[in-house]
């Protein structure tokens, strides 16, 4: 039976069966990492021969503190001190002495007769930034002919977040990414070069040291609340990451490559002696901005005017009497952020070692969300022989979050701030709480609502590799990922959802396991100028995913949460899986570093598509010139200049259910009885979502390489689109998935390096980066609407997350009544029919600038992340924004109401007419430009002299980081950055009810030994 049949034929209905693959992969997993710790190597014989010295850097002559100094062939080593001196006992006259430190170039040195040496190191220039993290191994960037973006880990330490994902926003050109909100271990939006698809999936694919990872929301549905996988991932451990962007840098990967590839790579350890580092931090995080709500006298005295206005009693006798309720102050909050780390590294020639372990905890500037995450992690790397090299990275993790309904659930903490006037008390005289309509008082959902979720996630890979010839070599790397998500949700009798079914529980358990076997043949050779890189590889991966789901009401008491304690009991269960077969091959060759061409293609079969279309083949291909290696150029301040173009087709399989394709039959939902029903028609013809890109590009180097420029331009098609079309009524269905539609994403990138200023006591180096991409809908069966009120629009010649609503011209300053625009021509405004698409929440352009200065033994950063042209939705102001038409509280700005002839104000008189529930006035899509000061970091490292005094401690740095220190814009919410329906793929740019991005202050340390 073929492989992929596995899981399109004898799908069980009602249960899931687990297959063994994944209890195979993690067995195999855990035996090999232990034959790995258990590799033995033989201990040094130490002899009576002491050699000492003291090592600088070459120019300068200034002591290098912390390099590594190694026997070589032995454990035996040692690292300078503050002065850059050592002492080092070997085994004698014939011992071979190897310096290492990062940036310079190793230099190993003989012992002899000698007894004092002293040792010079130069900067190796092109060592860590021109190596180039790529699929399926490494490349030096001057033959690079893919857009490839890298971020250091450098430009990342010590930034206060949780996810790993965060790390990228403003400093990759063409990644756009924001917040989806303030909430800890919350979900990111993460496009490149645009979002390719529009019901199908969008996100890009993460690959952690070789292992294809799952990322996505697993958390129970909260509104819009979402938590990230990524999170689990511990981003103090990250070496680099590199972000692969165009077709012929993400074509390996095939048909999951469609949205940008994003290679993580991770500490490892080195050939020295063993080095730990101690870092921590501690803070304090409190809300970017509060919600502008009236006060209690404000508020009566606006229903007063709307009753007024209306021809009714005025509800209030003495507003200026009334109780002021600050909402907000009673659940907003001053939170803690801090972390931990401890690592130790070091190695020699034989075996290589990583470890290390944290903890991370963040607390939401909103009661109770709270963000807490252990993680230890284990890279290991064994020489077994001349030949054969083995190793793993095994990472685990546990995190604990206190979760909360916010983000648009207007029954959560964040809609009773809201919605709750200001004129009613928290607690009433007899010490309840104070109920309101079917809103939650916001001090009863932050205090008695308990909802916990931990996760347990294993991500490991084992691999080996064998040289069978030089130049050639076989690589085989399998891996798991296995993420248990636990989740228990108690409502109490204090609150409403509770006290209507006398206490509500829920618990859930989903387990989401991916496991991934590869097999890779690298060849390189060269004759003469020529030179040559091949890889052919197969790739076998699967995934499973089940939850199981109990709910209980009517509890005896507040007491017991557990559901076989309620009197009414139900649960379900589902399951599912998917998997993907693959077979590439690449070619790389270069003539003199002059010319330049790569061949991508892969072919992938995959479970999820219909017995027609079930395998599709990804190819790519890409030219690369560099005329600065021609002998005729001779621009002396233009040492580097490379042309490079790329095209090529890659595939989206996400998004839609495992088993789309096939016609699914379930139990019967239109009666008690026994029975089946059809639930899904059947498609063979269902196939991949696939994208075509075109990219040419240009590398700059000038005046020493001090300045360097990336440019892009780029064209990305989607086709055949993954999307629900209407079917005739005969067929008893409304819908089914097909291939339908085409998306367009075109746009540029421009990434600019200078080193400002480059002398012994001061450095400043500035990185910039811009990019804009334009996304239309170029082929669509019908435009349609989603959301709330149907706010957004989907239409053949508008971009994605196009805002849909009624065009405000403005005021009319005689009568108050607002004027909307005419859209249909007939001479007057309906508004059936006359609603047009206002906007878009896709910026214009978006970027990062970041400036680095170190001045003696000062450091400091300054990191300013931008976005502007997207609008914003600030749809809080719809319903707090209300004229009197509810009996909520209201938003500051309805005091900007028109009140006299003569007015002048985008706010309406405050009748019912002006704001009846069927207008959708435009003016609440506003300009969510922005600049941000993301990070900003003071620094200070012990000079050697102290060090030296200390004893044993090569490095330490104390330090001082502002997180969104300060925002510049012109939007009227908590947070332009922010979205609040983050569950759907479809909305974007949307403000409701959405816990606001934290502005912390935090000192930490750095000390190695």
């Amino acid at each position: 039976m073929d492989y992929l049949d596995t899981f399109t034929r004898d799908i069980p209905i009602s249960r899931f069966t687990k297959s063994n693959a994944s209890r195979t992969a993690i067995t195999w997993l855990a035996a090999c990492f232990f034959i790995l710790l258990l590799t033995v190597f033989t201990p040094p014989a130490f002899a009576q021969v002491t050699v000492s010295g003291t090592v600088t850097a070459a120019g300068s002559g200034e002591p290098l503190a912390g390099v590594n100094i190694r026997e070589q062939g032995t454990t035996t080593g040692t690292s300078t001190g503050g002065d850059g001196t050592y002492e080092l006992t070997v085994s004698g006259p014939e011992a071979i002495l190897v310096f290492t430190y990062i940036g310079f170039k190793p230099q190993e040195i003989t012992v002899g007769d000698q007894r004092t040496i002293n040792v010079s190191l130069e900067e190796n220039i092109k060592m860590m930034e021109d190596l180039v993290v790529i699929g399926y191994g490494e490349q030096d960037r001057s033959t690079l002919t893919g857009s490839v973006s890298s971020v250091s880990a450098e430009e990342i330490e010590n930034t206060p977040v949780a996810g790993t994902d965060q790390l990228l926003q403003g400093r990759a050109a063409g990644v756009q990414i924001s917040t989806n909100s303030g909430t800890p271990g919350g979900g990111i939006f993460v496009k490149i070069r645009g979002t390719t698809s529009i019901s199908g999936g969008s996100d890009p694919l993460y690959i952690v040291d070789g292992v294809p990872i799952e990322t996505g929301n697993f958390g129970l549905d909260l509104g819009g609340e979402t938590t990230s996988a990524l999170a689990d991932i511990d981003p103090s451990n990250i070496e680099s990451i590199e972000v692969l962007k165009d077709a012929s840098a993400t074509a390996i990967y095939g048909a999951r490559a469609a949205n940008g590839v994003v290679l993580i790579t991770t500490k490892r350890g080195t050939d020295s002696a063993p080095t730990i580092e101690v870092s921590s931090y501690y803070g304090f995080e409190e809300p970017v901005n509060m919600p502008d709500l009236v006060s209690g006298p404000q508020f009566e005295m606006l229903m007063n005017e709307a009753a007024r206005n209306n021809g009714e009693a005025e509800p209030y006798a003495n507003p200026q009497n009334t109780i002021n309720t600050d909402w907000a102050e009673t659940v907003f909050r001053t939170g803690t952020v801090r972390n931990y780390d401890l690592s130790l590294s070091g190695g020699n020639e034989t075996i290589r070692y990583a470890i290390s372990g944290s903890n991370f905890k963040q607390d939401g500037v909103v009661e109770p969300s709270t963000y807490n995450r252990s993680n230890a992690r284990v890279n290991l790397d064994v020489n077994a022989t001349d030949k054969l090299t083995m190793g793993t990275s095994i990472t685990y993790s546990f995190s604990n979050r206190n979760r909360a309904r916010n983000n648009d659930n207007i029954t959560g903490v964040l809609g009773g701030v809201y919605f709750l006037p200001p004129n009613l008390p928290v607690y009433q005289d007899d010490g309840s709480y104070t109920k309101f309509s079917i809103f939650e008082n916001p001090v009863a959902a932050a205090n008695e609502v308990d909802f916990d979720m931990n996760v347990n996630r294993l991500i490991g890979n084992v691999f080996g590799e064998y040289e069978i010839s030089p130049g050639l070599n076989f690589r085989t790397s399998w891996s798991y990922d296995y993420n248990e998500v636990k989740e228990d949700r108690y409502d109490n009798t204090f609150t409403n959802n509770g006290a209507a079914v006398n206490g509500s529980a829920l618990s859930s358990v989903a387990i989401i396991t991916n496991w991934t076997g590869e097999n890779t043949l690298n060849y390189k050779f060269n004759t003469g100028s020529h030179n040559f890189s091949t890889l052919l590889g197969t790739s076998i991966q699967e995934s499973e995913f089940e939850r199981t789901t109990a709910q209980g009401e009517q509890f005896p008491s507040n007491d017991f949460h557990r559901i076989e304690d309620a009197a009414v009991q139900t649960s379900s269960s589902i399951g599912t899986s998917w998997g993907i077969l693959s077979f590439f091959g690449r070619l790389q060759y270069d003539y003199d570093g002059k010319y330049l061409a790569t061949i991508n293609v892969r072919r992938d079969g995959s479970s999820r598509f219909g017995d027609n279309n079930r395998w599709g083949t990804f190819p790519s291909f890409a030219l690369g010139w560099v005329p600065s290696e021609e002998p005729f150029f001779n621009i002396d301040w233009m040492n580097n200049l490379k042309i490079r173009g790329s095209y090529g087709i890659t595939g989206n399989q996400g998004g839609i259910g495992n088993f789309q394709a096939l016609g699914l039959w379930g139990g019967d939902s239109y009666t008690d009885s026994p029975g089946t029903s059809p639930e899904q028609l059947s498609n063979p013809d269902l196939k991949w979502e696939t994208t075509t890109q075109f990219n040419i590009g240009l590398d700059v180097g000038l005046f020493d390489n001090r300045v360097t420029l990336a440019y892009d331009y780029y064209n990305k098609n989607t086709e055949d689109l993954l999307l629900a079309v209407p079917v005739p009524m005969s067929t008893g269905f409304q819908e089914l998935v097909q291939n339908f539609g085409e998306l367009e994403n075109k746009g540029m990138e421009l990434a600019i390096g200078a080193d400002i200023i480059q002398k012994n006591d001061l450095n400043w180096n500035l990185q910039f980066n811009i990019a804009g991409n334009r996304n239309k809908i170029t082929k669509l069966a019908a435009p349609f609407n989603v959301y709330n009120r149907d706010i957004y629009r989907y239409q053949e010649g508008y971009p994605m997350y196009s805002f849909y609503f009624h065009e405000q011209l403005g005021v009319d300053p005689e009568t108050g009544e607002p004027i909307f625009a005419d859209v249909d021509g007939d001479g007057t405004f309906n508004p059936n029919t006359d609603r047009k698409i206002v906007g878009d929440a896709n910026p214009d352009f978006f970027g990062g600038i970041t400036n680095r200065i170190n001045y003696k033994n000062f450091d400091l950063s300054v990191f300013f992340q931008y976005s502007y042209g997207n609008d914003q939705l600030n749809w809080n102001r719809f319903f707090q924004e209300h004229g009197g038409t509810r009996n909520t509280s209201y938003l500051s700005s309805q005091l900007d109401r028109w009140q006299q002839p003569g007015d002048d104000t985008m706010v309406p008189r405050m009748t019912s007419e002006n704001y009846a529930g069927n207008l959708r006035p435009s003016r609440f899509v506003e300009d969510g430009s922005y600049m941000r000061l993301k990070t900003a970091t003071l620094g200070f490292s012990l000079p050697a002299s102290v060090l030296e005094k200390l004893g044993g401690i090569s490095r330490a740095r104390f330090y001082i980081t502002g997180q969104n220190l300060l925002t510049f814009t012109n939007y009227s919410g908590l947070d332009p950055e922010v979205t609040a329906t983050a569950t759907t793929q479809l909305t974007r740019g949307i403000e409701f009810y959405t816990m606001p991005q934290a502005r912390s202050i935090i000192g930490g340390f750095d000390i190695t030994f």
